[in-house]
């Protein structure tokens, strides 16, 4: 039962990953960059926003969870949108340091 939790923690960690690198790259370039790099970007993100969400003492998305289970009756896990959250905004912060990082390159 252990290697199937396991399983399921990587599985949603690259569903949450890719949904967060769309919503960034999206947010920042107005495109995609197709699923296993928009993964790999959410789940670094997930890493940054995750650092600053701790950093500042919040956790994002905890009351939205609590809205949905209450209106739709549907439940997520207690942590669901935040990890979205957090990881959307730490892949918006990796996007634009990148786009910086480029643009100083190119003078």
């Amino acid at each position: 039962m252990e290697d199937f939790d396991s399983i399921i923690k990587i599985v949603t960690m690259v569903i949450v990953g890719a949904i967060a690198g769309t919503l960034a790259a999206r947010i920042m370039k107005g495109d995609h960059f197709g699923f296993i790099v928009n993964a790999i970007l959410g789940i670094c993100g997930a890493v940054v926003g995750g650092f600053i969400f701790d950093f500042i003492g919040y956790t994002p998305g905890a009351g939205i969870v609590k809205t949905v289970d209450n209106t739709f009756g549907v439940q997520l896990p207690p942590t669901f949108i935040g990890m979205i959250v957090s990881s959307t905004l730490g892949a918006i912060i990796i996007l634009w340091v990148g786009r910086f990082l480029k643009k100083g390159r190119r003078k």
